[in-house]
């Protein structure tokens, strides 16, 4: 039985105590004041009938409210279920690429109107089709996981981390220079490579590489292609030797 339900058990509980006590008290009061036995006994049963419909009219009342806020709970819990279904990814609870699209093109608005800088960060684990060849997939979803939890607590509360797709994140790090996000990014990459990743008697561990970009390269294109340069620089690390960071310097 929920909160809301058992607050409305009670209300009508000490509502109906109420009227009980206020017509034993007019039971005996109104005797006061009328003598005449068929009218005395004519406006108790009146007073008690009226009291009854008062009583029924207020269940009523009480009945709609509870139905309505229920409704309106149940709807909105729906809408919330929606929102982190189009929103967020279903395996790490990160934002997903829909929603990381979003916060950039608000991110390059702020960007226009205060004049600062910010970056994204885009990260590839390193031959992660090795794990999932090796360990199956379902060691190697425990380990996107928890690479997420990871990311999650090492950046700013001004940033946002998402998974991008398969094994590759991106992390939006505002009011940042790309030196600043060259030093995070490496930061974190040396987190990811000390870590044990620990899923049920497998002990792994794993490498990831890094691209760095301003965002202010996205606006003066004036395109919505936010990720190209970025994912240039990924490529490169890639192609030269895995597990390190690269930059696109502007």
């Amino acid at each position: 039985m929920n909160r809301h339900r058992i607050c409305v058990f009670i209300q009508a509980d000490f509502f109906f105590s109420f009227i009980c006590f206020s017509y034993i008290l007019y039971y005996y009061l109104i005797a006061f004041t009328i003598t005449d036995q068929e009218v005395l006994l004519s406006n108790r049963v009146n007073g008690i009938t009226a009291i009854g419909i008062g009583f029924l009219i207020s269940i009523i009342m009480w009945r709609n409210n509870y139905t309505n806020i229920t409704q309106k709970r149940r709807i909105e819990a729906q809408q919330k279920q929606l929102e982190q279904m189009a929103y967020y990814d279903s395996l790490t609870d990160l934002p997903n690429r829909r929603l990381i699209d979003k916060l950039i093109k608000q991110e390059l608005s702020l960007m226009q109107q205060q004049g600062h800088e910010s970056v994204i960060i885009i990260l590839d684990i390193d031959d992660f089709k090795n794990i999932n060849d090796t360990y199956g997939h379902p060691v190697g979803d425990r380990i996107l996981m928890q690479l997420a939890d990871l990311l999650k607590n090492n950046i700013r509360e001004s940033d946002t981390v998402s998974r991008f797709g398969g094994e590759e994140f991106i992390i939006l790090m505002t009011e940042a220079s790309v030196e600043e996000g060259f030093v995070f990014a490496e930061r974190l990459r040396k987190i990811i490579t000390d870590k044990k990743f620990v899923v049920g008697s497998s002990v792994l561990q794993i490498t990831s590489s890094f691209g760095v970009s301003s965002l202010v390269h996205a606006k003066e294109q004036g395109s919505e292609e936010y990720y190209y340069q970025v994912d240039k620089t990924l490529y490169f690390a890639k192609q030269h030797g895995k597990n390190r960071v690269e930059k696109v310097i502007i």
